[in-house]
Order: structure tokens, then C-alpha cells, then sequence
């Protein structure tokens, strides 16, 4: 399978105007699978439920733009949206199938102020399987809580699209090992850049990058610039957990002795 990340800088609240930007940057992609960051189209820094409530208007047409796009491009598309459902809002990823199909994630692990304004995800982690390949979503600060990985291997994914809005330093380097602890590709697609709201501003770290199976680093973006990584990921390297002749990184597990002393 062919995959490309979109490192992708959004403005704040131009959310018509991020979608065709984004369009633009991808139409000449012709793989089989494109992820998106975080909040890809909307920006990051919200200061009010009522700042959600304007952006997330133009989640029907961000959906439907990208249902096109899949359709014609017969690839599926992943990204992070500001989703509003029985009058909460949780920030989201939602995969799109050429079909039209979509399938939504909603962020486990909520990062810093977003519990002022996002519902805890209720979704649990799963796997999709697109064109033979067994797809995990994860979102931004997931990565933090080695449980969402693990978990995700365990369902059995082959690579993790994990779109981000990271501010931390240190999530490309742990991904690393976290590749080489699951046995999965794991591929981050980060947002570069600022958001700025009123007083507020968050800087964001770029450098979005695919790993492998053994940790390589297969593809990375720099630091700055809106622009696409590419990768050819192999599933049958993800589905083989054998560290060496006797060591299968999910079969060598105890379960039994991972809890706490009663």
C-alpha cells in the first residue's frame, strides 16, 4: 500500500478556505491512502464552545469534498475535524472510503484545554481494513499512553494513521520505539506553524514521519512547510511479531501480571 502524510498548516477558522488549499496540495497524489493532521481544516486554539460551534458548520462540506476526492482518487483519506454530535462537540478523525463510507475515531486521550471544550472519546480504538490492510486511527496525545498503540496492535493494525497537533517534542522520537515495541508502521501527520487567538498562541512542531515495523524512519517532513510524505508499507512486515527465533513481542505478553498487587 502507498501512503502519503499531509503536513498541513491550517488558519484559524478558514475552514473553506484550508479544504481547498488541501485539495490543491493533494491532487496530484495517486496512492492508496492520505492522512491528515488534527483539526486539519479548522485550526487548533479555541477559546469558546461558540468558536466550535462556527467551525464545525463546515464539516458536511469538508466531508463531502473529501468523499469526492476518495471516489476519485479510490483511495481513502483520514483527518482530524471538530465533530458535533447530540449537541457535543469531540475532537474526531474520521476515515473516508471511495464508497463514500466513513468511520469516525473520537480522540481517547484529551490533551490540556481541550477538556474545557471536548467530550471525552467513547469511540474505543479499532481497525478498518482498506484494500487488504488493517488501518488503526489514533489522535495527537494518544501517542502519550502506550495502552492506545498496543491496543491497536493487539486489534491487529498493520499501520496506525495518527493525525496530530503536537506541541511537545517528543512524540516522533518515542514513535520510534513504539513501532519497534508493536511491530506496526506508525505514521504522523503533524500540523507546522501557529494558532493565535486573542491572547492565546501555541506553537506546533512539525516534522511528520512515517516509522516502520523495526523503527526506521521511512519518510519525515521538516520542521516547516505544507508538504506531502510518501511511503510503501508492506502488511505482512507488520504482521510479523517475531523479534528474533524465540520472542513474538504480542505472544510473549503476561497479561496476567500486568495489573496491580491486590
Amino acid at each position: 500500500m502507498k501512503i502519503g502524510v499531509v503536513q498541513f498548516k491550517p488558519e484559524l477558522f478558514q475552514a473553506k478556505e484550508n479544504v481547498r488549499k488541501a485539495l490543491e496540495i493533494s491532487n496530484n497524489f495517486d496512492g492508496d491512502l492520505l492522512i491528515f493532521p488534527e483539526l486539519a481544516f479548522t485550526g487548533y486554539l479555541f477559546n469558546s464552545s461558540d468558536e466550535l460551534e462556527k467551525v464545525s458548520e463546515y464539516n458536511a462540506m469538508t466531508i463531502e469534498k473529501w468523499q469526492e476526492f476518495s471516489s476519485e482518487k479510490d483511495c481513502a483519506v483520514i483527518f482530524g475535524y471538530p465533530e458535533k454530535f447530540m449537541k457535543k462537540f469531540y475532537n474526531s478523525s474520521v476515515m473516508i472510503l471511495p464508497n463514500g463510507a466513513i468511520k469516525v475515531y473520537r480522540k481517547t486521550h484529551l490533551f490540556s484545554e481541550e477538556k474545557r471544550l471536548f467530550q471525552s472519546g467513547n469511540t474505543g480504538f479499532f481497525v478498518e481494513n482498506f484494500k487488504g490492510v488493517n488501518i488503526g486511527l489514533a489522535i495527537c496525545f494518544d501517542w502519550f499512553f502506550p495502552e492506545s498503540f498496543r491496543t491497536l496492535a493487539l486489534l491487529g493494525a498493520d499501520i496506525i494513521a495518527h493525525s496530530a497537533n503536537l506541541v511537545m517534542p517528543y512524540c516522533q522520537g518515542a514513535n520510534i520505539y513504539s513501532s519497534i515495541q508493536n511491530r506496526v508502521y506508525i505514521a504522523t501527520a503533524n500540523r507546522w506553524g501557529k494558532d493565535k487567538n486573542d491572547e492565546k498562541e501555541l506553537c506546533f512542531t512539525g516534522e511528520s514521519q512515517i516509522t516502520s515495523p523495526s523503527g526506521e524512519i521511512i519518510a519525515k517532513a521538516p520542521k516547516d512547510g505544507n508538504i506531502i510524505i510518501e511511503a510503501d508499507i508492506d502488511p505482512m512486515f507488520s504482521r510479523d511479531k517475531r523479534l528474533n527465533a524465540f520472542n513474538d513481542v504480542l505472544k510473549d505478553r503476561k497479561p496476567n501480571f500486568y495489573r496491580l498487587s491486590q
